[in-house]
């Protein structure tokens, strides 16, 4: 028993830095990568108390697991989000009877729900571009990319709709950060 701890410590000693970087490079945050580091060392800890071998191969296998998971986590919470914003947009009550902000809210709850959300974090929430980026864990490059996409689909929903004096003050404002 003593020489497995031994063993083990020995293993961790020599790999926790290749690990943690490993992991660090693909989910980009420190503590995460600590966290998922240290689940798979438990992991490997737990499994070599059973008897079976572990090695830096079966760690980086582990932990590649252990990303991946992260990665559908987040995918599963930014989906969660955006059908959020989506079912806001479409249940909200109205507090404004005219034309205009009826054609809005049925052009919106056409939009696919990632148009959608930069749309509602810009506009109605009014974040700045840096903070819809932190939002939708992307740059705040892809956030201005995302945001053209958004306002030329909303534009042709809008002109679709025939009421295409709404699109000019919703989706040719460009000043996000300024």
């Amino acid at each position: 028993m003593e020489s497995d701890l031994e063993d083990f410590t020995a293993l961790y000693r020599r790999s926790y830095r290749t690990i943690f970087k490993y992991i660090h490079l693909r989910v980009n945050d420190q503590a995460l990568a600590e966290d998922l580091t240290a689940e798979a060392f438990a992991r490997a800890f737990e499994k070599q108390t059973a008897g079976v071998t572990i090695s830096v191969g079966w760690l980086i296998r582990t932990a590649r697991n252990l990303v991946g998971n992260e990665y559908q986590r987040r995918g599963r919470e930014q989906a969660r989000l955006q059908r959020m914003v989506a079912e806001e947009l479409i249940a909200a009550p109205m507090t404004d009877d005219n034309e205009e902000a009826i054609q809005v809210r049925a052009a919106m709850s056409r939009l696919r729900p990632a148009d959608a959300l930069v749309l509602q974090l810009t506009y109605w929430d009014e974040l700045s571009a840096s903070e819809v980026a932190a939002f939708m864990e992307c740059s705040t490059g892809a956030v201005w990319v995302r945001l053209s996409r958004a306002r030329a689909t909303m534009r042709t929903l809008l002109a679709d709709s025939s009421y295409a004096g709404v699109a000019s003050p919703l989706v040719g404002r460009g000043d996000l950060d300024g």
